[in-house]
């Protein structure tokens, strides 16, 4: 190499042997790499220049160009190419740092283009998908699915708030392993309603006292969460676990409150949903189911395991009503559920069938003594208040059974018909008394028949069948 030549060269001119170490380099290269030009002599030439990690031009065997880096200041860059003379090697250096942060650049447009075109698709596919959830559990596991994709993470945790104020994991796991309470994380993001993201476990205990330890005794390194609320109703939170590191762009933030935002908005819907479900088959002022949803249970209840149904009409509520209002009488028939309820079995059917009448569906009862001994702990239940009750004074009815054997031909309608005209019966003979339906008359008497009616006190409610 021509020494005077090469130092008047804008560029690096190096020479290495066969081992890779320089024997020769002008001015140029040593100011390059901050050194003296006989400092690098014999030196290997990797401990200079470093290929580019992940870059457009990748290192490639050949003459290049390669955009390589100096080894200690990766933010210099030089393009270098290759000669090959004899046993050794002539590098060609030049300055490249401007390229490279430009190409640098325009690689991060490149893949933030990218991640943006992906979390677009992803964010389109998740609200297709949040809009077919028909349940609360299958959008939890759609949001947890999404968002460990989203985020590339190991685990997601879904958190829903129930509608009695408790919280419950609907999906994904809970990675902490009960070390951490997952209601206090879920407040920490619900409360300002923001994205929280975490990037190690110290950081988690400065904003989360506790965290952080319980995130390193379970090999988490970092955590995404952002809160599902719709207006102004917080249903919990999405939270994404990191087992390795992991930093969070820009789009990170935005990303979440997508999603969360579909999941919240989705969840409303279901909810709003179930509440008018609920509201086509329940009684508004008592809860109970109502006598479309009973008809419907009948139907199977009939064909396959028999029944007893008992029909209850409250002795004495016109009254209330006349007197007191309607206020007092919702009041009285939301107590006569809760008591119906206290006296039955658990599967068997209590519904309101409207005004002051009640129907009990007991299952797998088809002998009238054992039908017999529930009416009375009906009557019982009636009458004696709970320690809860707001009335105090015990409630009386009049009480009509009939019984559908297992595999009977008779249909929910003529069932309650019976039970009703029985009912008649007890009403007639004073009230608070249970009549039993004889299927063979009940069936051709009209509602209100009134004939044949027996003559026991209210007051002993004997047992008395109709007939």
């Amino acid at each position: 190499m021509d020494e005077r030549g090469a130092n008047a060269l804008p560029v690096g001119v190096v020479r290495v042997d066969g081992a890779n170490r320089i024997s020769e380099a002008n001015d140029w290269f040593a100011r390059w790499v901050g050194e003296a030009a006989d400092e690098v002599i014999g030196r290997s030439i990797d401990e200079f220049l470093a290929h580019a990690p992940g870059d457009l031009l990748p290192a490639e065997a050949g003459p290049g160009p390669w955009l390589m880096l100096r080894a200690d200041a990766p933010g210099l860059a030089a393009m270098v190419t290759r000669h090959a003379e004899g046993d050794e090697t002539v590098l060609l250096v030049a300055e490249a740092s401007a390229r490279f942060r430009a190409l640098s650049d325009l690689r991060r447009r490149y893949a933030l283009a990218d991640r943006t075109r992906t979390r677009l698709q992803l964010i389109m596919d998740s609200s297709v998908a949040f809009a077919t959830a028909t349940t609360e559990e299958r959008l939890a596991q759609v949001l947890a699915d999404t968002t460990a994709r989203a985020y590339r993470a190991e685990e997601s945790t879904v958190c829903i708030h129930e509608p009695d104020g408790s919280s419950v994991i609907a999906a994904g796991p809970d990675p902490l392993d009960g070390r951490f309470s997952a209601e206090a994380l879920i407040r920490f993001v619900s409360a300002p309603r923001r994205v929280v993201k975490i990037t190690d476990p110290d950081e988690a205990d400065a904003l989360l006292p506790g965290l952080g330890e319980a995130m390193r005794a379970a090999g988490i390194r970092a955590v995404i969460a952002a809160p599902l609320h719709h207006e102004e109703t917080d249903f919990g939170a999405f939270l994404s676990w990191f087992h390795h590191e992991r930093t969070f762009d820009e789009e990170a933030a935005p990303l979440a409150e997508a999603l969360a935002g579909q999941a919240a908005q989705a969840l409303e819907a279901i909810r709003l949903q179930d509440r008018l479900a609920h509201a086509a088959m329940h009684d508004e002022v008592t809860g109970l189911p109502n006598r479309r949803m009973l008809e419907s249970q009948m139907e199977q209840t009939v064909a396959t395991t028999g029944c007893a149904v008992l029909f209850i009409d409250l002795d004495g509520f016109k009254l209330v009503n006349d007197r007191l209002g309607h206020h007092e009488g919702d009041r009285m028939l939301h107590e006569a559920g809760r008591r119906l309820l206290r006296g039955m079995r658990t599967g068997d059917v209590v519904a309101r069938y409207g005004g002051d009448e009640f129907v009990v569906v007991a299952r797998d009862v088809a002998d009238a003594p054992i039908a017999m001994e529930i009416a009375e702990r009906v009557l019982d239940s009636l009458r004696v208040a709970p320690e809860s009750s707001t009335i105090r004074q015990p409630l009386h009815a009049s009480i009509g059974i009939a019984l559908a054997p297992p595999g009977g031909a008779v249909l929910p309608e003529q069932l309650l018909r019976r039970a009703d005209l029985a009912m008649y019966r007890a009403k007639a003979a004073g009230g608070d008394q249970i009549v039993l339906a004889d299927p063979d008359r009940a069936s051709t008497f009209g509602r209100g028949w009134t004939g044949g009616v027996p003559t026991t006190p209210a007051r002993d409610s004997r047992h008395t069948p109709d007939g």
